[in-house]
Order: structure tokens, then sequence, then C-alpha cells
């Protein structure tokens, strides 16, 4: 029989029979501080990498617990194969067709650990390379209203359908703008000092790139697949439906993070 090898050095024995304990109560699927990272990648290799890439270097320096979950949807081999390649303390793998985005998304829910699940689709890329994870940690743990994160740039250059328009998109509108279509958007700081935007409107959040509070998905169920021929990305506002009517809180983590790799769009509102 093995025992776990993390915390042990050479000098440890990996199994002590004198410490026998059954574990009542212990949730596997829920330790307390963990962010489990969901990669869901649909070919585009190259977005992939670069895309992976720059999120291990933006949380190298986070000095708490990390596990990937990398779901490769759609049998790209050039994608299977890095996710394998890649040495990482904790992760699993695993492919399938392509059965859709929102079922992606649930399996790595299923699968996560943590108590934060980070939400992360192969066409968005970290701009800023610094650690996001330490302020998130701490906007959750001080603030129980707060159920999701959102992590895209509001001024994203290559994703600028929603922008200035408040019903799509709250943070990047005035004050004046908020105030016509009776949103609110409360300014907070954490005891470390990092300044975040707080609102309750339903739509303050997308499918990614987010970060989940455990207790909301376990509250709000997964996400529901989308009617045949619809949208695909159609449950992701039935499910911003079901966070408002339970209460949850979006914060905007304050500071531009992600940009999406994709074409840009037409310039305009």
């Amino acid at each position: 029989m093995t025992s776990s090898e993390l915390h042990l050095d050479s000098n440890c024995s990996r199994w002590n029979y004198g410490v026998q304990q059954y574990k009542e109560n212990r949730d596997v699927f829920y330790e307390g501080g963990l962010f489990s990272i969901v990669v869901i990648a649909h070919g585009r290799h190259d977005n992939t990498c670069r895309s992976v890439e720059s999120t291990i270097k933006s949380i190298k320096d986070y000095p708490g617990e990390v596990e990937w979950i990398f779901i490769e949807n759609g049998e790209c081999e050039e994608n299977y194969k890095y996710f394998m390649s890649l040495d990482l303390e904790r992760k699993a793998v695993v492919r399938h067709k392509n059965y859709g985005i929102n079922h992606a998304i649930n399996q790595g829910w299923n699968l996560s650990r943590g108590e934060y699940v980070f939400i992360h689709e192969n066409d968005w890329e970290s701009t800023r390379l610094i650690d996001f994870l330490s302020p998130a940690r701490d906007i959750f743990q001080e603030d129980c209203n707060i159920g999701m994160i959102q992590l895209r740039d509001p001024m994203d250059p290559h994703e600028n359908h929603g922008r200035s328009k408040p019903d799509f998109n709250p943070w990047s509108c005035t004050p004046e703008q908020l105030k016509e279509e009776n949103i609110i958007v409360e300014k907070k700081v954490t005891k470390n000092g990092h300044a975040y935007l707080v609102s309750e409107f339903s739509n303050g959040f997308n499918n990614n790139p987010i970060i989940i509070h455990k207790n909301v998905r376990r509250l709000c169920g997964p996400y529901p697949e989308p009617i045949v021929g619809s949208d695909p990305r159609h449950g992701e506002t039935e499910y911003q439906k079901r966070v408002a009517v339970e209460g949850y809180a979006t914060a905007y983590i304050g500071m531009p993070i992600y940009w999406h790799m994709g074409r840009i769009q037409t310039v305009g509102h």
C-alpha cells in the first residue's frame, strides 16, 4: 500500500501503520483554498500552447496549491500530446469527441477538487503575466456573497461586442450608463490592498475566463445543454438566470488579465 508523496522528504516514511485513520466527513471534491484550472481545447494547437503557457507563467509565483484538468474536446492529437508533456504537480487529462463546450465545462467541474474552479478555453491569453490567483483568493475569502470572478479585460480590443453596453458588459461602462440601466457596480478593496468591482447584475460573468466558487456550481447544478439548433453557448444565458435567482454577485478582478485570441471584431457599439 502506498501513501501520498506530498510534503515528504527523503528521510520520511511513505506509510505509517501506527497512523490508520478514517477521515470522516471529508469531501474529496472540495479542497479548501485549492484552485482547479479547467482547460477546454478544441483543435487550434498553436493557440492552445500560447494560452496555457501564458497562464502557467502568470501563476508561477502563486504560493497556494493548483490542479490542472485538461479536456481535449475534439480528438486533436497535437493538443493531447502537449497536455501529456506538461510537467505539472497535479494534472488530469481527458479526451473525447467534441460534445460541445457546456458538456466539457460540466466534465471539468465534475472532476475538479478545488474550492475555486477556473474555466479556461484555449483561445484566451494572459497578457499581464502576474499572479491573479492571490487577489482572487482574497476576494472569495473576504466576501462570501461573491460567487464568480471575471478575468477577461473589459476593454479587450479583440472582444469588443459588449463594450459600453451595460446589458452585456457592466465593467466597461460609465457610471452614467450604469445608472440609466439601473445596474449597481460597487468598488471594493481587499485587506491586501487589491481594488475590484462587484455587481449582482446577472450578466456580469461569461463562460470564461472565469473563476467560480464550487458552492455556486453545487447550488445551481451543471450547465444546461443547449437546444438542438440553437447557439451552443445558450447554456451560459440559462446559467446566469440560475445564479441571479440564488443571489450571488460577480466580481471583476480590477485589472486586465485575459484577451481573446480570435479575430478582431468590428469596432463599434
